[in-house]
């Protein structure tokens, strides 16, 4: 049970472009970024989405929302990995 001086992190995440430029070659991907409340990038999936899903519809739904998702600024992977400590990479 929280205490009343406690507060509940509350985690959203989206789709957001990552540039990767890490590496000799330069690639975009898609991956899932998660943000704490403050709208602060706290980590990332470690590999690109993939679009799976139950129907065809599911899959349509997914591709909708990434669309909007991907409208924001494009990351970068160098930009994000200068403090491992406050953020990382994710799998699952």
């Amino acid at each position: 049970m929280l205490r009343n001086d406690q507060k509940i992190e509350r985690m959203t995440w989206n789709y957001r472009i990552i540039k990767h430029d890490t590496a000799k070659s330069i690639y975009f991907a898609v991956h899932e970024v998660f943000y704490d409340n403050s709208g602060k990038i706290t980590n990332w999936t470690k590999e690109l989405i993939d679009i799976t899903g139950d129907s065809k519809n599911d899959i349509a739904d997914i591709l909708k929302q990434m669309t909007l998702d991907i409208k924001t600024t494009v990351l970068k992977e160098s930009k994000l990995s200068k403090n491992p400590s406050k953020k990382s990479m994710i799998s699952y």
